[in-house]
């Protein structure tokens, strides 16, 4: 918990937590590796994504870049 005191985007993860009805440190967990298993965990990976937080890498094994998602740490 301390962590997301001091992460550099804790202002988006608020206005994201507010936005979608959960607590800010959800989103600083899905934004650093968390698996998203509901539907609105996946609505907020979509924004962090759209919002350059977080990174899509795509793999060379054949796996979309739907199917498989790394996260970057933002540190």
């Amino acid at each position: 918990m301390f962590k997301f005191f001091r992460a550099r985007h804790r202002d988006v993860y608020l206005k994201l937590a507010w936005k979608h009805f959960v607590w800010p440190e959800k989103v600083y967990k899905l934004a650093h590796g968390k698996h998203a298993h509901s539907r609105k965990d996946r609505n907020i990976v979509h924004e962090l994504l759209a919002l350059g937080i977080i990174h899509r890498h795509s793999s060379s094994s054949g796996i979309t870049s739907d199917d498989k998602v790394v996260f970057e740490k933002d540190d």
